[in-house]
This record gives structure tokens, C-alpha cells and sequence, in this order.
């Protein structure tokens, strides 16, 4: 099939070929190519056409359209040279230049989808590239061919020196990990900044430059190699990168709505189980097991959010001791009588500067999968311990300094090589289908970077598991201790009014169901301009109870500044799927603020709003 013809470019001098490197790229962009792929493109058609212009005596470039099975960009370059002799070595990459011709070829093929390559002695040189289009592009009509043709002879060849500038930034980017190993050579430095991406036109550099760098071939072959692998590690890093930040973008998308959702399915349930006859033990059980299964969606949620370090914390100073000797009890009722725990606190440990909760939750997660690999039963150590992390000792990415280190260590059955691997990616779990989320470790691991800490895993076949968790050791200077209520439902005080600001009806209706059930009067209002009415008004207002994310001009934050300048004694009590910019910096709450997460419950929402009013009252009383 004939290609449609697009644009012809004639190559006569050097400047052609930046000319012809932009018109490739800009058709690229023309017929909807991705950046990478426009980048892929235009360095093929520049190789080529550096080696007609160059090498072959100058030529011609045809740029067309083929709307085959799949419609794919045909690129022709055909020069007028004496023709090249060793083809098959140019393609095999054999092929080792004395004048530069034909450098360029092999790496080219690697860049596009079609490449066929015809050359005979005294007869010049024909190449065709192709590429296909992108998915979304199943043809080009002859219209639209007509105005990308218009599109192009309106914008005409950019500055070629800006165009060398663009083509330079892209390499440098792509070399930037390979140029510290070069230094033994300005020369090479300089020439393999101008290369193609990557590797593959590394190595067509370092052929064109053969000759002069034989003595130094064995030398740069082993840098070049070490450097390759420097940039594979890059690599792996910078993926594990963005894929944290796209499961934590996706979590944060959806944490919100969803934790919304459950906040009704939760609230009703509960309101449901408050009313159902004592004596009716079905109902009973029905609203318990769909009370334990939109439990476990939010734990999911909470977890996701963890591993993809989004959940805000409330990090305190506390004595790592203290916490896992106040939850030893609770972990050998959770593990069962098959498991021995025994408990191992170091004297005189440094505290650290952690979430309370989210600490406790990880070392119960660690501990339950220690319980699930040492079926039927076991030991599992819990220990702590003052140490440092050195320069030498320092691995990933941990900060060499001073840690506490909590070491949960098991006598199951320990885990290959592979699985080690893998266990921290979300999702991976080597249970039976239904009995694991695949989520534990994954939210660990999170929660631990999250703090600035480090974890370590040590693992044999048969001989069980060792996962550490070391957090920085804290060096200020420690608050007092507040006393917390916990459970605390006492009913509300003559009087004593709510102001609720909800954006989404069924979950504000909860809400104010329950505070009415407490005995509060309430107020409720759907968005900040709203509470800006009420907070300016007359009407007695003990708390402000504000979502975080609501529709409108105004988020809770917002609310909550302009009630403390109208009402500077109100307290505030913060509620959200997922707010981390609004009230958090870095996943950590602002001083001062306190947050109820989606889905709470009725014995939270009352803890949570009688501990707000009381605490306001307590400051507001003359001393």
C-alpha cells in the first residue's frame, strides 16, 4: 500500500536535519503521539537523516500515512550516496565505522515498529520507518491529512537553535545518572551528551568513537556497564515511586466518598442494633455480620491509605515500653493459648515521636501474621532496644542517626527469597483466598516511612521471621500527658447546642440523629456559607462539628478560622474520609487540631464532642 503523503523535506546541509528532527516531531504531535513516543520518532529521523545529509550526499524525507489493519506514520529517507557495503554487519551490529556511515542503524531499529533498510553500492541508500499511530487513532482521513499539511506550512521549521536546546534537555535528562562516569574524556562527555536516549545510543556513540578510545575500551566497557546498572536501580526506584503515588492518588480519589458511604451503612446499623429486641438473636446476628463487613471495608481503606503514606497522624512523644507492655495482654488474647508471646523491653529506652494508635495497630498486624506462619502454634519475642543506624549500616533510603528498634520475631516458617521480595507490595499476600488482604505489611511499611522510620525483615525457610521497626529517637522536650476518656457517653448538658456543617444529607442526618439521641440541641447546615450565618447570628453554639472536604466555596478549615474570630472560645471537632491538605502537612495534623475519622461510631462521635466541649470549658474557667 502507498503511504499518503504527509510532507516532503529535502536534506542538503546540517541544518536539515534539525529541520527535519522538528517537522517529525511536530507531525507526531499533529496525529496525537505521546511526548515519549514524539521523542522515540524524532531521534530516529535525525540518525538517519544525519547519516544522508552527512554521509550520503543529502536527500529527501517523505513523511505519509498508511491506514492499513493498523494505521501506522511511514517515514522514508532516501539519500543519493555511494551506497553502504556491509549491511548485514550494520544491522547485526557488527559494523565498526572508520568514517561514520551507517552509525546510528542498528540502535534506530530499536526505536520504531517497522524499520527496512535498503542500500546497494553506487546506487545510494533507502530507509523506511514506521510507526503506529496511537489506539485511539484508527485512520486519518484525506481531510485531515489536508490540515495537518496547512498546520505545518502555517508554522514553518522553529529556531534550530531552540530546537537543539529541547533535543539537549531530553538527553541530558536520560544521561544525567552516565555523565559522572565519563570523566576520563571532554571529548567523549560532550558527544555523549549529544546522543540518544539511553543506552542503546551510548553504545552507538562509543562505536563512532572506536578509533580513538581502543586503549580505553576495557576500562570504559566495565564503567559502562556499571553505570547501566546504576541506571536499572534508578529505574526501579523511580517506578516504585510512582507507583506509590499512584496507589495513594487512587486511595485519596476514593477514600473520601467511600469512608462517606460507610459512615451511613455503619450509623444506621448501629442505630439498628440499639433497637432490635433483645431476645430476636437472628436480626441480631444479621446487623453483626454486616456491622463486621463494612468494618473491614474501612480497615481496608485505612490501609490502603497507610501503605500509600496518606492517613493523617497525630504523632506524640511516648515510651515504646510502655505500649507494648500495656498491649501485651491483648495480644495473647488475640493470638490464642497456641502462642507463647514473650516480651523483652530493653532498660532506660529512649521515647520516640509516634501515632499512638497507628504503632499499636502495625505491632498487632506484625503479630498476627506471625500467629498465621507458625501454625498450629509457636513463640513470638516482642523486644526493644536504644541503637544507631550508621552510614555503613544505612539501607534504601534510611537516614543514618539514633533509633528505637521493636523487633517482632516468630518461630514460623519463615520465607524464600521470592516471596521476600514481594512482601511489601499491597495486594501480595501467600494466605488462602479470604484470609488475608495482602494489606498488613504494605501498611507497616507505610506507617513506618511515614514516620521517618526504617523497617527491616529477616527471613529463612524453617527458621522463621524477624521484622524490626526502628523510629527516630526523639530529642525534644515532652508535654504532659493529657488524661483521655475513654468510652466516655456521658449526655449532653442543658442547653448545650451543636453546630453541624455535612455536605452529604444521609451522613449530616446520622449525625444529628445521634447528638439528638445524647440530648444536644442541633443545628445543621449543608456548606460554609451557611455556618457563616449561624456562627454570626444569635444562637448559642457549644462546638463546631465541621467536615473537612464540603461542596462550595468554603472547606471546614475555612469554617473553623472564621469561627475563631467571631466565637474565639468555640471548640472545633474536624470529621473526613480523607482531608490530608486541609488540616495536615506532611500526613501529620496541624497543632490544635482534632479529627473524628470516617466511619466513626456512636460510642466515638460522643466520646469525641463531650472530651470537645469539656476540654474548651476546663481553658475557658477562671483559674
Amino acid at each position: 500500500m502507498t503511504p499518503a503523503s504527509i510532507l516532503t523535506v529535502a536534506l542538503i546541509e546540517e541544518a536539515d536535519i534539525v529541520a527535519a528532527r522538528q517537522r517529525a516531531r511536530q507531525i507526531a504531535d499533529l496525529l496525537g503521539f505521546e511526548a515519549q513516543d514524539q521523542t522515540r520518532i524524532a531521534t530516529a529521523v535525525s540518525e538517519i537523516a544525519r547519516n544522508a545529509t552527512t554521509y550520503g550526499g543529502g536527500g529527501r524525507i517523505e513523511f505519509g500515512i498508511e491506514n492499513a489493519d493498523v494505521p501506522s506514520l511511514i517515514i522514508r529517507i532516501r539519500d543519493k550516496g555511494p551506497g553502504i557495503a556491509d549491511v548485514d554487519a550494520i544491522l547485526e551490529g557488527r559494523f565498526r565505522s572508520t568514517n561514520g556511515m551507517g552509525v546510528g542503524i542498528s540502535g534506530t531499529r530499536r526505536l520504531m515498529d517497522r524499520f527496512e533498510f535498503d542500500s546497494q553500492p553506487g546506487h545510494g541508500t533507502s530507509v523506511v520507518l514506521g510507526k503506529r499511530l496511537p489506539r485511539t487513532v484508527t485512520s486519518v482521513s484525506t481531510a485531515r491529512l489536508a490540515e495537518i499539511g496547512k498546520v505545518l506550512a502555517a508554522s514553518g521549521a522553529s529556531d534550530p537553535l531552540a530546537e537543539a536546546r529541547t533535543q539537549n534537555q531530553e538527553l541530558l535528562q536520560a544521561l544525567a545518572d552516565l555523565k559522572a562516569k565519563q570523566d576520563e574524556s571532554e571529548r567523549l562527555n560532550a558527544e555523549l551528551e549529544e546522543t540518544n536516549r539511553g543506552v542503546v545510543a551510548l553504545y552507538a556513540e562509543l562505536d563512532e568513537k572506536a578509533a580513538q578510545l581502543s586503549a580505553l575500551n576495557g576500562q570504559l566497557e566495565g564503567r559502562v556497564a556499571e553505570a547501566v546498572a546504576e541506571c536499572q536501580q534508578a529505574n526501579d526506584t523511580l517506578r516504585q515511586s510512582q507507583k506509590m503515588e499512584a496507589v495513594g492518588q487512587l486511595t485519596g480519589g476514593i477514600a473520601h466518598d467511600f469512608n462517606n458511604l460507610l459512615q451511613i451503612v455503619t450509623g444506621n446499623l448501629e442505630m439498628l442494633s440499639r433497637r432490635l429486641p433483645p431476645d430476636d438473636a437472628r436480626l441480631r446476628r444479621a446487623a453483626d455480620n454486616a456491622m463486621s463487613g463494612a468494618q473491614r471495608a474501612a480497615t481496608l481503606t485505612q490501609r490502603l491509605l497507610a501503605f500509600a503514606r496518606r492517613q493523617p497522624l497525630a504523632p506524640k512523644p511516648l515510651d515504646p515500653n510502655h505500649l507494648v507492655d500495656g498491649m501485651s495482654d491483648l495480644m495473647r488474647r488475640t493470638l490464642g493459648e497456641t502462642v507463647s508471646v514473650d516480651v523483652r523491653l530493653a532498660p532506660e529506652l529512649w521515647k520516640v515521636e509516634a501515632d499512638a494508635n497507628q504503632l499499636e495497630n502495625a505491632l498487632l498486624n506484625l503479630a498476627v501474621n506471625a500467629r498465621d506462619a507458625m501454625s498450629p502454634g509457636g513463640t513470638l519475642t516482642i523486644s526493644t532496644a536504644n541503637g544507631i543506624i550508621g552510614e555503613a549500616d544505612a539501607e534504601d533510603d534510611a537516614i543514618p542517626g539514633h533509633y528505637v528498634s521493636l523487633a517482632v520475631c516468630d518461630t514460623g516458617a519463615g520465607m524464600s527469597e521470592a516471596t521476600m521480595s514481594r512482601v511489601f507490595e499491597p495486594f501480595f499476600t501467600t494466605k488462602d483466598v479470604g484470609k488475608g488482604t495482602g494489606l498488613g505489611l504494605s501498611m507497616v511499611y507505610g506507617f513506618v516511612k511515614q514516620s521517618g522510620g526504617h523497617l527491616r525483615i529477616e527471613s529463612a525457610l524453617d527458621r522463621g521471621t524477624t521484622v524490626t521497626l526502628y523510629l527516630p529517637k526523639f530529642t525534644g522536650v515532652a508535654p504532659a500527658e493529657e488524661p483521655v476518656a475513654v468510652g466516655k457517653t456521658a449526655p449532653a448538658k442543658p442547653g448545650e447546642t451543636v453546630l453541624v456543617v455535612e455536605d452529604d444529607p444521609d451522613v449530616r442526618a446520622h449525625s444529628c440523629d445521634v447528638l439528638t439521641e445524647l440530648g444536644y440541641t442541633v443545628i445543621a447546615v449543608a456548606d460554609g456559607p451557611a455556618a457563616i450565618v449561624m456562627l454570626e447570628g444569635p444562637s448559642r453554639i457549644d462546638l463546631l462539628f465541621t467536615d473537612v472536604v464540603l461542596a462550595g466555596p468554603m472547606n471546614g478549615r475555612d469554617i473553623a478560622e472564621h469561627a475563631q474570630t467571631v466565637r474565639p472560645s468555640t471548640p472545633v471537632l474536624f470529621t473526613s474520609g480523607y482531608a490530608r491538605e486541609a488540616i495536615t502537612q506532611n500526613a501529620r495534623l496541624d497543632e490544635g487540631v482534632t479529627l473524628l475519622s470516617k466511619p466513626f461510631s456512636y460510642l466515638d462521635l460522643a466520646s469525641a464532642i463531650r472530651a470537645a466541649i469539656d476540654k474548651a470549658t476546663t481553658i475557658r474557667a477562671p483559674n
